[in-house]
This record gives structure tokens, sequence and C-alpha cells, in this order.
């Protein structure tokens, strides 16, 4: 009796020494080794140690060679009782199977099918938690478990149950890092996101999202300030918002939308229903995003097929409610973003109004040339149709004479449409030779009026540049508006304006606009771009300060010197384009 003591004393120390100074990687191993260990001590067919996990259990077993492996005891349809017993905190043996109670008939059958004669399993428990369970069984023969052999079982599971719970702390712990650093990694992803990447950056933070919480599926769903729909962003592209009626409009109300079975559904969600059969969805969870007291979209998730864990929902509500406040701030922000950039395109169109509006002289007169011209050989038409003999040669030339100035006006008008046209941004690859020409046509008269002798150095074989034509032609249009105010006051020496294009470096491209007039005061330079300042009287400032914002927008730089030989030069540069061809 006192060998079989030491014998059982050396095992149990041998067990903790291998089970607490072991890595976390490695404690799997560890009890694998353990169990061998136990059974062959016990001598014992087989050993089995069933861990409850989310969604069901793991199992680590041992075995006598050529024994095939049995269902866990913690499966409640083939061992309810016995399952029951375990998740109470209940020891359950016997020596032969005919000893369960009759309410164990169906673990009776199925230890039976298994080929178990006598078996005893330990509840693992920590504090008030059953972790799992720890089993052996007889197979080639019955043997009984006595209660002095129960006492040092209990004594090996205390053993197993603190390897379990150091696994599962440590891991927790893991876990929780892992959530951490995911959070501060989309934090910094989503929180300096433009509205150019909006699309791309999300769609690669739903990919993670999915992939940390083990999920099938992703969307996350943008609401309208009215209370629309804008936008969804899926994986799979599964999420078609107007299939699912009934959750987004409890999502608009501010509402959790949780179920793990679509019979939960209530009546109101029969489209819904249908939609997720279709989708194979079953259980899934979908949460409001809140910004400022608004619901500005949703977060939803889904396991998608029934074979797939669910993860824990208390833990999963609460790192959804971590992630909604990100995705939340991410579409708050671009919300932020496109109405600024609306009120500036608003700001922008009202610029180029303003400016057109002192071209309105010079405008009309290249008008009434083509139109006068047009007039006067109509004329002059119906004349010669007057006489006996009709000239068809001359008749001829004054009908061509009447096309080409015809084309001459719808050229005019056709430049006036396209500068004050209202509408989105449209990026392409551009010459800005072709820009600057087309402006420079367009003030032409204008400068003839004021007694400005306004030239053009276009640098050949410039490379292309990424913009939008219609605000590049503004911010020359702004520039070359702001040389011939230069020009207006009286003074001795030539008035003259030039429009020059070059090359900036190997990566840009560079347009400059010079004009004789006074030039800038020193102590103003670093002022005249900022919005509402300008130095005439009737002025309102925002001309620079709109070019300025508009050259940023296309990753440029804008800036103002004076002359060595008076007046003063503003220029601007733009990066070039990935396109040669404009």
């Amino acid at each position: 009796m006192l060998e079989e003591q030491l014998r059982f004393e050396t095992l149990l120390s041998e067990l903790t020494a291998g089970l607490i100074h072991v890595r976390t990687g490695t404690i799997d191993a560890a009890l694998a080794r353990a169990l061998q260990q136990v059974g062959t001590f016990l001598g014992v067919d087989r050993g089995h140690l069933d861990v409850y996990e989310r969604g069901g259990s793991v199992r680590i077993a041992w075995a006598l060679p050529a024994l095939e492996d049995v269902p866990d005891v913690l499966d409640d349809d083939q061992f309810p009782w016995t399952a029951g017993a375990l998740r109470r905190g209940h020891i359950v043996r016997f020596s032969r199977v005919d000893e369960l109670p009759d309410e164990a008939a169906i673990d009776r059958a199925s230890f039976a099918r298994a080929g178990t004669r006598s078996k005893i399993a330990l509840p693992l428990n920590a504090g008030p938690s059953i972790l799992g369970a720890l089993t052996f069984a007889s197979v080639r023969s019955e043997r009984a478990w006595p209660a002095e052999l129960v006492e040092r079982l209990l004594r090996v599971s205390e053993a197993f149950a603190s390897a379990l719970e150091r696994k599962r702390v440590e891991r927790s712990l893991a876990e929780r890092l892992r959530f951490e650093t995911l959070l501060a990694s989309l934090s910094t992803a989503l929180g300096q996101l433009s509205a150019g990447d909006f699309n791309r950056e999300i769609q690669h933070a739903l990919h993670r999202v999915v992939d940390f919480l083990g999920v099938a599926r992703g969307s996350l769903i943008e609401f309208t300030r009215d209370g629309g729909t804008a936008h969804s962003w899926a994986i799979e592209e599964w999420m078609d918002v107007g299939e699912f009626p009934w959750m987004t409009a409890r999502l608009q109300q501010g509402d959790v939308v949780s179920f793990s079975a679509l019979e939960t559904l209530p009546d109101d969600a029969a489209v819904d229903r249908q939609s997720y059969l279709a989708h194979r969805v079953k259980p899934q969870v979908a949460i409001p995003l809140m910004a400022g007291g608004t619901v500005v979209g949703g977060l939803v998730f889904s396991t998608g097929d029934a074979g797939r864990s669910r993860p824990d929902e208390l833990l999963l509500m609460q790192q959804l409610q971590l992630l909604g406040e990100i995705f939340a701030n991410a579409l708050s922000r671009k919300q932020g973003e496109l109405e600024t950039q609306r009120l500036r395109q608003e700001l922008t169109h009202i610029g180029r109004v303003s400016a057109l509006g002192e071209l309105t002289a010079s405008l009309a007169h290249e008008l009434n040339q083509p139109l006068t011209a047009i007039l006067s050989n109509a004329q002059a038409a119906q004349r010669l149709l007057a006489v006996d003999v009709i000239d068809l040669e001359e008749v001829r030339e004054i009908l061509s004479d009447i096309v080409a100035d015809d084309k001459r006006a719808a050229a005019v008008i056709h430049r006036l449409r396209r500068l004050l046209k209202k509408g989105d941004l449209d990026f392409v690859s551009l010459d800005v030779n072709e820009v600057v020409g087309e402006v420079a046509w367009l003030v032409k008269s204008d400068a003839l009026t004021r007694h400005v002798s306004m030239s053009l150095e276009l640098a050949p074989d410039l490379p292309c540049v990424l913009g939008d034509r219609v605000q590049l032609q503004q911010v020359v249009l702004n520039l070359v508006l702001n040389g011939l105010e230069a020009l207006r006051p009286p003074g001795a020496g030539a008035r003259t304006l030039v429009i020059r294009t070059a090359r900036d470096g190997g990566a840009a491209v560079m347009v400059e606009v010079q004009d004789s007039g006074t030039g800038i005061d020193e102590k103003e330079t670093d002022r005249i771009f900022e919005p509402l300042y300008t130095t005439k009287p009737e002025g309102l400032g925002m001309g620079l300060a709109i070019a300025r914002t508009i050259v940023d927008a296309h990753g440029g730089r804008v800036m103002a010197a004076n002359n060595d030989h008076g007046g003063a030069t503003v220029r601007f540069t733009l990066p070039v384009g990935r396109s040669d061809a404009c």
C-alpha cells in the first residue's frame, strides 16, 4: 500500500512539473503525454481530455494500439445523462454499464456500442467554471473505481484543470492583445482615410475584421443624413441592402439585430428570411453605427453555414461595439469630407462665374464679331439673290463665311459653357498647353481692351498632368485676371502679361503668369493666397485663395514673387501624370 502511494505521489509530482514548466504553444502536447502517463499508471485502455470550447468541445485522446476512438462524453446526443452530470460538477463512474441509472438508458446504449465496460469521468473545475472532463475507460475487462482511487484521480484532475486554465487565460490574453492591435491598426488606417481611398481601405478593413472574428461574412452599410441607404461594402458582395428591408429599418432605428436561427425572425421579416435562405446565412449579428447621436451606418457579420462555430455572443458584442466606433467615425469623416468638397465646388463655381463676369465686355465683343459678320453676309446674300443673274460662286463664298463665323461663335459659347458647368470633378490626363491656350483665347479681347500686350510662351513636348480641366482652367483664369488687375493703374513703360509653361524638374509641370505691374508689397507676399484678403477696393479676396485650394487638391504648389525689373510672377506646379497620352 505504501509503495502504491509512493508511486502515485511520484506520478503526480512529474505531472505537475511537466504541466507547469511548459510554453503555451506546447501545452496540448504536454497534456497528451500526461494523459498517457496516467492511463499507463492505471492500466486502462483509453484516456480522454474533453475541453469545452466555443461552439463545441476539443479532445485530447490516448488509447492502446488498435483501439478506435469513441465519441466524447460531453456529446449531449449520445451521452445526455453523463454530459449533464459533468456540467453540474458530478463524477460519473461505473464498473459495469448496467450500474448506470434508468435515466441513463441512452448513455448505456452508447457506451455498449463503443465497447466501454468500465469508465470514470471527472469534471475539470476552475473556480465555479467547468472547463471539461477527464475520462478513463476499460475495454478489455471490467474494473472497479474505489473511493481511494477516485480521491487520487481528483488530485490528478486538478493538475489537468490548472494547465487548462492557464492555457485559457494565456490564450485570452493573447486574443485580447490581438484585438487591441487590430483596433490600433484600424484606427490608424481609417483615421487618416481620404474619400479617394475609402472604398479600398474599407474593404481591406472588413477582411481583417472577418478574419479576426472567425466569421464567414461581413458588411458595412452607410446611411444618408435623410435616412436612406447611400452605399454598402461587403466581403464577397453578399449584402444587397435592398434584400433585407426589416434588418435595415431596425438598424436605422438604432437597434441591434441578432439571431441564431431564421425561425426566430418575426413575421414582418419575411423578405429578409427569404434573402437569408438564398444566401445560406444562419446566425447573424448587426449593430448600428452612431456618430454624434445619428445613425450613420450598420456593421453586419454572419457565420454563414451552420457548421461554423458561433462566437461567444457577449464577447462578440463588446468587440463589435469598439470596432463599430472606428467604422462610424470613418463614415462620419467621409460624409463630412464629401460635404466640404461639395461646398468647395460650389465656391469654386461661384468664383468661375465671378471671374467670367469680369470678362463680360470682351466676351460680348468676341460673340458680337462673328454675329455681326453673319448678319452682314446674310444681308449681302439677300441682295445677290434679288438680282436677275445670280452669281452662285459669290453666294457660295458668303455661305462659307457664314459657316466659319457661326463656328467662331459656337466655340466661344462652348468654352463658356465648359467653364460655367457645375458637376463632379473629372480627373483625366490633360495637356497643360491646351488648358492654358483656351484660357488665353477667352481673355485676349479683354487684354486688348486694357491695352495690355499678352503673349504665350508654351514649352513643347510637356508631359501630361492628371487633373480636372475646368478647375485648372479656373486657376489659370484667376491668375491671368489677377495679372491684368495689377496692370490697371496707369504708369510708364510697357504693359505686358506673359503666360508661360515649362517643366519643373522631372516630376512636375509649371505654369506661371508674369506681369509688368506694380508688384507685391513684400509684407503681403505670404497673405495674398489667404481667403478674403485683397488689396483691391472692389475685390472679394477669393481668386488666389480658390486657385491655391484647387492646386493643393491636385497635389501641386502655388507661389508668388516679385520680378527683378518690376511686376510680379505667380506660378503653380502640377505633378506629372502616369499616362503619356493626353
